[in-house]
């Protein structure tokens, strides 16, 4: 009865009820959802999940000498610090043989039948496969154009550190570009 009395406070209330129905709030981005799409056509994109989140975080990034050639497969991203321009941060992935062409590859480390080395220097401690035997990566390789130099696929790996041993549990991973013969 009193608002029907006091047509200022019910158009307040009902304002505020039309407010407050409109509000939501933002979820935040999950961090799967910042990596690049999943693309096979020579996109030059990169990204992976580093302990959960992702990876590159700037856009001072670079491909580095990643290629391919007689089945040696070789990926190195790495980012740059924005004011001198050198490196900063780098995934380093080198098999030296056995990739020749599109394929489920698990590539385990320490093992003398696939030369590995996988490399990541993140948040100022590096990470490698030479002293984590017992593990291995999953290399799912969706495209290799040798005529086009095309390059894509997904991977997923963990390594250590040899003066702390803390663990590096690299997820999501997926790259799509164009490398030079």
């Amino acid at each position: 009865m009193l608002l029907i009395r006091k047509p200022k406070l019910l158009l307040l209330l009902i304002t505020f009820v039309c407010l407050s129905l409109h509000c939501k709030k933002e979820e935040p981005q999950k961090e799967e959802d910042k990596l690049p799409p999943l693309t096979t056509e020579g996109k030059q994109t990169f990204g992976c999940l580093m302990n959960g989140k992702a990876w590159p975080d700037s856009y001072y990034f670079d491909f580095g000498s990643s290629g391919y050639g007689k089945g040696i497969f070789e990926l190195d991203f790495y980012t740059q610090d924005p004011s001198t321009g050198n490196p900063d941060e780098e995934v380093s992935i080198n098999i030296a043989y056995k990739i020749f062409g599109p394929g489920h590859y698990v590539i385990p480390f320490g093992s003398n039948l696939m030369k590995t080395n996988f490399v990541v220097d993140y948040r100022n401690t590096v990470y490698q496969s030479t002293i984590t035997p017992d593990l291995y990566a999953v290399l799912d390789l969706t495209k290799l154009d040798t005529i086009n130099h095309v390059m894509a696929g997904t991977f997923e790996f963990t390594i250590f550190n040899e003066f702390n041993w803390k663990s590096l549990n690299v997820t999501k991973g997926r790259f799509d570009f164009k490398y030079l013969p």
